[in-house]
């Protein structure tokens, strides 16, 4: 693996995202081992479910996964089009 690789691991909250300190310990790693600019990104909250980015070469032993298969993104999540009021008609 390239030493600038990041991988996304899940973590569980409740109905608020767990702290990244929360997180770092669901993953037995270091709380500043997380990368705190990407911070904790709710996945299915209503689930509890969370990510976190850590450096793959800080993931703890037992968390490296011998191989990857893909393909994987990590898009920038956007609007698609103009964004409209809930007093505005939707097109028809």
């Amino acid at each position: 693996m390239a030493d600038n690789e990041n991988v996304l691991l899940t973590v569980h909250g409740g109905t608020t995202p767990p702290t990244l300190a929360e997180a770092a310990a669901q993953l037995s790693v270091a709380e500043r081992d997380l990368d705190s600019d990407f911070g904790v990104r709710p996945i299915n909250p209503d689930r509890g479910l969370y990510a976190v980015k850590i450096p793959a070469d800080r993931l703890p032993e037992q968390e490296r996964p011998t191989t990857y298969k893909g393909p994987f993104s990590n898009p920038r999540i956007e609007a698609f089009g103009p964004i409209r009021g809930d007093d505005e008609e939707a097109p028809e």
